[in-house]
């Protein structure tokens, strides 16, 4: 549940990766928190050390949040 100080932040995670054709592996990963920084340390503890982590400017409704089962201070792969 979201609280009313709370949002659920959407953050663009690339990392190298040779499986891929394109040699990058992008991911997106929503997490709910006070504020973007803060979303953006939840995600850096969540992923390998290599990858970048950029704010994409998203957010979810909090209905949408409610419905991937999203819970604050998180980071789940979209």
């Amino acid at each position: 549940m979201i609280e009313p100080n709370q949002t659920a932040y959407i953050l663009k995670v690339t990392r190298a990766d040779d499986a891929e054709l394109s040699g990058q592996l992008i991911m997106f990963y929503a997490a709910i928190t006070t504020s973007e920084d803060e979303a953006l340390a939840v995600v850096r503890r969540a992923v390998k050390a290599d990858a970048e982590i950029e704010p994409t400017g998203v957010r979810l409704s909090q209905q949408t949040a409610s419905a991937l089962d999203l819970e604050a201070g998180m980071a789940r792969a979209l």
